[in-house]
Formats: C-alpha cells, structure tokens, sequence
C-alpha cells in the first residue's frame, strides 16, 4: 500500500516513515526538500499518485497567530484537494489535545480549524489528537522564558513519548478511517511546572520554573484540566522517567552559579530552527534538526540533508558506524564529513553543512534558503 507522509522528516514524521516501510508498505515522505509544498501545491499531483492513504504530520515554520492560521488553513485545503483528485481513501492527521477548548491561542484555533476543514471534506478521515510530546518539553519551557526564570501554571498535564505517537498513528493509518477523532496520551500525569524543572534540572540547564497562576500556556489561560486527555483516550507505554534516563545529557556547566551561566549567553535557551544543545546529541549518535541530520562522531560535529535522495528515508533513524550512515529504508550508506555514497541503491551524495559551537549550542550552517522546518 503507498502512503504518503506530509512532513515526513520531522520527529514523528521520520518514526512514522521507518514503521512503515519495515511493514513493507511503499511509503513517499513528502516536504519541500522533495520537491513537495503543501502551501504552494507544488509537487502535490506527482506524491499523491497512486496513494492510498495520507499522513500529514506537518507543523507551521512559524507560531505567529496570522502565519500559523494561514498555513494550516492553506496546507489542509490544497492536501484535501489533492487526495481528492488521486482518489485518496484515507486522511489521517495528529492533532492536539484541547484544539477545540483552548481557542485563546493562535496555534489551537489553527489546529481547530485544520480539524475543521478535514472533517467537512469528502475523504473519509482519522483524526489523533496528542497531548504534548516528551521531546518538546524544552520548547515549551523556552517559549515561557522571561529572564531566567520559566513561568507556567500549576496545572495537570499527561505529555506522551514520539514513539508512543508514531506507533499509534501507524496502527490508525494502516487501518479503516475512524472518521472521528482519537486522543491519546501518556501513562501518566504530572503537574507542567514540577515536570519542567526535572527536564531542564536533568540537563543541568540553569533557569528556573515558577509557577504562576497567571501565566499563560502559548498564549491562552489553562484550567487544571485543560492539558488532559478523556478518560476513554488510548494510553503509550514509554514512562517519562525511562524516556529521561535514556535521552538526558547534561549540559557541561554544573560548577557554574545559575545567574552567571544565564548571563554568559544572551537568549541561550532561545534556540533558532538550525541550533541544538551539545549536550543532547552525545557521542556516536545523530539528532534531527530542522531539515538536516547532525552527527556527532569522532573528529567533531557534522551535518547532512536528513533524508536519504534514494526515497527519502530518514537518516536520523538510520544506523552509524564511525563516520558511516547507513539508510534504514533500503540500506545505502553515506560518508557523513563529505556526503559521498558508499553503497547503493542511492546515486546522489547528501548534501553536507559545516557545524559550528558556541558554548553548549550548536549551530548547522544552512544556507538560508533551507533553514526552516514544515512540510
């Protein structure tokens, strides 16, 4: 079966397109560095042809309530479209859970009115309504940085693991459409604030979370309750604490009094879409960011495009080895300091980005051109 996942090189995007293809379904990851602008409908006719089912996973490269609206609005209206025109016989999209209660912020009135358009449409729909992710708990606490201080209300929140989503969305997409809507969530609750502080205290990252009744969630006040899914929502595995002894580094600057370390770098929690923290992505291991695969090997940092120019299997799923990367979709592996192929079925070499480090954030020089996250 060919699916099509729209956004395909993001976090659960590159989980989703791995799942797949190990499943044997033919599987396209669709976004504008394979040529395919949901905004534009560039590209759109070609990736749809012959698909059966649709995945679109995509995110806004800007959180500004007009900009936010007019790409969910633009992107959904143009993929509906499309599926229509190739006979598409299942939409599936993740949503967030709340979109419909939490209309105070412009990224939820966004989402609500994707959820809108595709339940209007004529192709039949599965809607995954997802609390937050594990691996956006530091966005979250940067986007409510004031100072060094990280200022959220104490309010109950049950965030999920990307694995735990991507399966999910799997099972849903390989399945009959619910034409309804699924909330899923993680095994267990927290309060946001106290939940925060282990995330960056794991991290060694210096600022401090406050609870403020007052403060606002993106934008838009929560009650206790707003953040949490229904009782008959479907539950991941992955506990947090699993999820956080597995993935946290510390940052290198524990003997440093925390307003000294917030002063040494102006806007240091502040990340640009082409930065990471040094201390995420450890020895021997690959982190997606933004468009590009960053690779921490000996002799340095590194970066490539993310996804392998064979079919656009994602890299940061892939195996390495010394300085080698092995595509997890049909095997073809790269040298990843020159972007050159050392086995096929890929024939084009990756391109390759010069990384930079200032301190404990790392920097993918992108040309600006491709420094931008979506679909």
């Amino acid at each position: 079966m060919k699916i099509v996942v729209v956004g395909g090189s993001g976090v659960i995007g590159s989980r989703l397109v791995t799942l797949l293809a190990r499943d044997g379904h033919e599987v396209v990851a669709a976004s504008r560095r394979s040529g395919v602008d949901t905004v534009t409908g560039e590209g759109l006719t070609q990736a749809l042809s012959g698909a059966a089912v649709v995945v679109d996973v995509s995110n806004s490269p800007s959180l500004e309530d007009a900009a936010v609206m007019k790409f969910f609005k633009t992107s959904t209206h143009n993929l509906l479209a499309a599926e229509a025109a190739a006979s598409v016989r299942h939409h599936v999209t993740v949503s967030v859970v709340g979109s419909g209660r939490l209309l105070g912020s412009g990224y939820f009135r966004a989402k609500f009115a994707q959820e809108k358009l595709i339940k209007e449409s004529s192709i039949p729909y599965s809607i995954i309504q997802a609390t937050q992710f594990f691996e956006f708990l530091t966005n979250i606490a940067d986007a409510a940085t004031h100072g060094t201080a990280v200022r959220v209300p104490p309010v109950h929140f049950q965030p999920i693991a990307a694995n735990d989503v991507a399966r999910t969305v799997n099972k849903i997409a390989t399945g009959d459409p619910l034409n309804g809507t699924l909330e899923i969530g993680g095994p267990e609750a927290f309060y946001l604030d106290g939940l925060l502080q282990r995330v960056l205290g794991a991290r060694n990252d210096p600022r401090e979370v406050i609870a403020d009744a007052h403060a606002h969630y993106f934008g838009t006040d929560l009650k206790d309750r707003s953040l949490l899914p229904g009782d008959e929502a479907e539950l991941g595995e992955i506990l947090f604490d699993d999820w956080l002894g597995r993935t946290a580094q510390p940052i290198p600057n524990a003997n440093v009094q925390p307003a000294a370390a917030a002063g040494a770098r102006t806007g240091r929690s502040q990340l640009k879409e082409n930065e990471f923290r040094v201390g995420e992505l450890p020895a021997a291991s690959v982190l997606l960011v933004g468009d590009c695969a960053v690779f921490n090997i000996e002799g340095g940092f590194c970066a490539t495009q993310a996804m392998c120019p064979h079919r656009q299997g994602p890299l940061s799923e892939g195996s390495l080895d010394g300085t080698t990367v092995t595509c997890p979709l049909h095997g073809a592996q790269f040298n990843v300091w020159t972007g050159a192929v050392l086995r096929g079925p890929a024939k084009d070499p990756l391109k390759t980005y010069r990384v930079t480090v200032d301190g404990d954030i790392g920097r993918v020089e992108v040309p600006l051109a491709h420094a931008f996250q979506g679909a």
